[in-house]
């Protein structure tokens, strides 16, 4: 399907922003100070709620602040500024995202009214009510500008909320104890996942500078493990031949770009080490993405399923089951208070690494 040009030239101009920062030796993906926060919507942040945005959208956003100098992770369309009760200053300028529409309501003539209604449909298991919608049969591709809380006047100032570090480390270790390739951390020097094993192999923690480093090392490598056949399946990881090659470059882009969507998610700090690590592959990247200006897309598209893949299978896997049980324990006590009303006299009682030799089979690693 042929892009409007107005998206192909944004996404040109969001690839040569990047080249030029690999090409200037910038640490592109780890510069903390813009990188640590995931772009979200403004007036569900005022409302109390987070509504992120993802794949493209967020490095986009991200991009957006860095080469501006926005500290704000908060962002807005002209009348939702307006909604949130501020306005856009005078000569702002905004940033451009994409909008991907799928499906469509199914509308039907109202002969009372004479006009256009949805039509709705009761979901027998739940009898929940909901707009009735058909899968189209090519997306219709819109573009959007927002504006940044910088350039918005009459707003409250941002208040980031603060993830403690044992919620963070609980998040971290949930996501490597319930990796679905066997992790070892047996290591001397290098960390990899083996697709033919299906095995990461890591150093020991207590080898690492900061756990937040470890943390990331080990969510890259879970990243290229989502890509297996039976998981999501990922091209860039079936059809790799090893570094140095436009496919391993690729892949090495999902899974860091897969990195990166967690540390901003989860607020895990990437450290000049890991920049160090994987300045190697930065020119491999630009020459793919220079090359053919939409591959970054179709990475930040797989990043978010990698994401997505990690974020419920591995790190809210136990957590939803926790959850569930409190939940239980709530309505048990609610139940024993319903009874206790009713019955008054009654007492009631959860890299593919550089060809690794060791084996001579095909690894990634970092």
């Amino acid at each position: 399907m042929a892009l409007p040009k107005k998206i192909q030239d944004q996404r040109k101009d969001l690839v040569d922003k990047v080249v030029k920062d690999i090409e200037e030796g910038k640490p592109f993906f780890w510069d903390k100070g813009h990188y640590g926060k995931q772009p979200r919507n403004l007036l569900k942040a005022i409302k109390g709620e987070d509504k992120y945005y993802k794949g493209i959208n967020a490095m986009q956003l991200t991009v957006a602040a860095r080469i501006n100098g926005f500290k704000d992770s908060r962002w807005a369309t002209f009348k939702q500024a307006e909604m949130a009760g501020g306005r856009v200053k005078k000569g702002a300028k905004g940033t451009h995202i994409e909008y991907w529409q799928y499906t469509q309501d199914v509308m039907e003539l109202n002969p009372k009214t004479g006009k256009k209604e949805p039509v709705y449909e009761v979901n027998p298991d739940t009898g929940e009510r909901k707009k009735k919608q058909v899968v189209l049969e090519h997306p219709i591709v819109k573009s959007y500008v927002v504006f940044n809380g910088d350039q918005i006047e009459g707003i409250e100032k941002e208040q980031l909320p603060v993830i403690k570090q044992e919620d963070k480390n609980r998040d971290m270790e949930n996501m490597i104890k319930n990796s679905e390739a066997k992790i070892f951390f047996d290591e001397l020097s290098q960390n990899y996942y083996s697709p033919s094993k299906d095995e990461i192999h890591v150093i020991p923690r207590e080898k690492f500078k900061t756990l937040d480093n470890f943390y990331a090392t080990v969510a890259h490598e879970i990243a290229h493990s989502t890509g297996a056949e039976g998981r999501l399946n990922r091209e860039t990881l079936k059809n790799n031949d090893g570094f140095g090659n436009e496919i391993y470059a690729k892949e090495e882009l999902r899974a860091e770009l897969t990195s990166m969507f967690l540390q901003q998610r989860y607020n895990v700090n990437f450290d000049e080490k890991h920049y160090e690590n994987h300045a190697a592959y930065l020119q491999s990247w630009a020459k793919v993405i220079k090359n053919d200006p939409n591959e970054i897309y179709r990475a930040a598209a797989d990043a978010e399923k990698a994401m997505s893949y990690i974020e419920t299978r591995m790190i809210q896997k136990n957590l939803v089951r926790e959850n569930t049980k409190d939940k239980e324990v709530k309505d048990e006590k609610l139940n024993e208070k319903i009874i206790q009303k009713k019955m008054p006299k009654q007492k009631i009682k959860m890299k593919f690494n550089t060809e690794k030799t060791k084996s001579k089979e095909r690894v990634l690693s970092r």
